[in-house]
């Protein structure tokens, strides 16, 4: 008899979720609340698989710069707030900006987004999937001979993995990409890598719809919001806010900030705090680079979509509002034309997109069997993206044994 499986979540983690137990011979149900998959966070983020760029958020220089960012609108800003939840989770991230914790944290991370990269490569050998997939390489500006050593250190720390990544001098960056030659002039190096890939996880999640459901029998509803689980042991029990109730063996809980919505009653509460994220598109120029771009002094990055120029950046924590704030995307959208005058059609931008990412203290995803009946996918930060695949496969070797 099959196993059977209640994915809450239809973003990248929760399809990489079913998808990795769908395969193994799991009887899967994918729930999400929107009306198709990969409605909020995953919707239109920075498009980055960055495999090699695992970089935790919590290091020293990440201290030092906290009584700037505390309250502040720059890039990246702490909200003020004295709830509880948010000053143990703070006093978690504050603990976690160790020279040493940043190690290994950056290297955890790397060891998951390296099997992350090989799940999706052997997904998209085995499935025709189309969602503007292809490698593009990446550029991480840096902006004075700190960043630089600091970016060496950590160069040398993934080259232990078998990285490749190198630093390299403003004037060389033009043979990586000639749009390159018209970044910010305070810009005076870079770490490049080759082999960083971009995709679109809209496009992705909509093709995996029909993949799970035509070839793997994955149940799907959409429009289904959850207003309770239970764990019934040996079995959970879901239900939705119709009042319909739904059964499995497992409940797999991939709703991102809103996990603990859900988790919370079972007393299996994780530390997460959200972290709002913003993204605008635009056309493209002839002076529009198709290599990525992060430019980490504002906290943006820029990502060539095949037809269109993808900026996305800001990290808000604690800001859980799904409104788009003006003033802040006119900051991004100014931001970015300061770093590639030439990047896009600044004329011409839409698709303007928030999203709000379940962060942890560590910048580590939160994968475990909480029960026999309850598993969690969650957590991942500003990097679901390119750790879904891998989260997914943890999940179901997790749940096999």
């Amino acid at each position: 008899m099959k196993r059977t499986a209640i994915v809450i979540g239809a973003g990248v983690i929760g399809v990489a979720s079913a998808y990795a137990l769908a395969r193994r011979g799991w009887s899967v149900t994918l729930l999400d609340r929107e009306a198709g998959p990969a409605m909020g966070t995953s919707h239109a983020n920075g498009a980055q698989l960055s495999y090699c760029y695992t970089d935790a958020l919590g290091s020293p220089a990440t201290m030092a710069a906290l009584p700037r960012i505390m309250g502040g609108k720059g890039g990246v800003s702490f909200g003020i707030d004295f709830a509880p939840d948010y000053l143990m989770w703070l006093a978690q991230f504050a603990r976690n900006c160790t020279a040493a914790r940043f190690r290994r944290n950056t290297l955890d991370i790397l060891e998951l987004a390296l099997q992350s990269r090989d799940a999706m490569d052997a997904l998209c050998d085995q499935h025709q999937i189309e969602f503007s997939h292809r490698i593009a390489g990446k550029i991480h500006l840096l902006y004075s001979q700190a960043e630089i050593d600091r970016a060496r250190m950590v160069r040398d720390l993934k080259r232990t993995k078998g990285v490749e990544q190198d630093i390299l001098p403003r004037e060389e960056l033009r043979q990586l990409d000639p749009a390159l030659g018209n970044l910010d002039p305070t810009a005076i190096a870079a770490i490049s890598t080759p082999a960083e890939v971009v995709g679109d996880p809209l496009l992705f999640c909509r093709a995996m719809k029909g993949i799970l459901s035509r070839e793997y029998g994955v149940a799907m509803r959409f429009n289904a919001e959850v207003a309770d689980l239970a764990d019934k042991r040996p079995e959970a029990v879901v239900t939705l806010a119709t009042g319909e109730e739904l059964r499995a063996d497992v409940a797999v809980v991939a709703a991102g900030t809103w996990s603990n919505r859900l988790l919370a009653p079972l007393g299996h509460k994780q530390a997460i705090q959200p972290m709002k994220g913003y993204s605008f598109e635009m056309p493209l120029v002839d002076g529009s680079p198709r290599i990525s771009v992060t430019d980490g002094k504002r906290r943006i990055v820029f990502t060539h979509l095949g037809d269109r120029m993808r900026v996305a950046g800001i990290a808000e924590l604690g800001n859980a509002t799904t409104t788009i704030d003006p003033l802040r995307m006119e900051w991004m959208v100014d931001a970015a034309r300061d770093c590639m005058p030439e990047g896009g059609d600044y004329q011409r931008t839409g698709h303007f997109w928030t999203g709000i990412r379940p962060a942890t203290p560590d910048t580590k995803p939160i994968t475990k069997r909480a029960s026999n009946s309850i598993a969690i996918n969650t957590g991942h930060g500003a990097l679901g993206w390119t750790l879904a695949m891998g989260s997914g496969e943890r999940l179901a070797k997790l749940l096999d044994a």
